[in-house]
């Protein structure tokens, strides 16, 4: 979905959309949807700026950290965003400086703002740093690849060449 600032009203504009299956590519993402997102809120002229407010719903699915189960993770989030045309400036060569204001801004091509990416970036930004089926979540086992939390595997462990000198000296005593 494209939003054209150009021809964006004095009032700002509101827009609401339900994504269907497919609609959004997710390729490349460290998830999948289980549940299409739903994307509301409205754009609005701030002087040169545009602000894009509201809020987003979906169902993400990624792999457990620890024994790789699918784990759902809820997602409802607000957003306010800032977007502002391409400075004519900009792209020139040489050297410009970068002040903190411009990390909070995003740069708008074209005169529209890619609603798809904005969700799809929204959706990476509200994974968890470690995805967890469980907090006390056993994992795999590093010999077979057997799921600690379902079964208990019988290998053993060979032990660490550097701890071999004071195994023998336990078993001499």
């Amino acid at each position: 979905m494209i939003i054209s600032v150009a021809r964006l009203p004095a009032d700002g504009l509101r827009f609401e959309h339900e994504y269907g299956p497919g609609e959004i590519d997710t390729g490349g993402c460290e998830f999948a949807l289980r549940e299409p997102p739903h994307v509301a809120g409205k754009v609005e002229c701030a002087g040169v700026e545009f602000r894009l407010r509201g809020e987003l719903r979906a169902t993400l699915e990624a792999p457990c950290d620890r024994c790789l189960g699918t784990v759902a993770i809820p997602v409802e989030k607000g957003f306010d965003l800032l977007y502002a045309g391409e400075d004519p400036a900009a792209g020139h060569g040489g050297e410009a400086e970068v002040h903190g204001r411009d990390l909070d801004v995003a740069v708008i091509e074209r005169d529209e703002i890619d609603l798809d990416a904005l969700v799809l970036e929204q959706l990476e930004l509200s994974l968890p740093p470690r995805v967890l089926c469980r907090e006390d979540c056993r994992g795999l086992c590093d010999q077979c690849g057997a799921d600690l939390n379902v079964e208990t595997c019988q290998c053993t462990k060979p032990m660490d060449p550097r701890w071999q000198a004071l195994a023998d000296l336990k078993e001499r005593s």
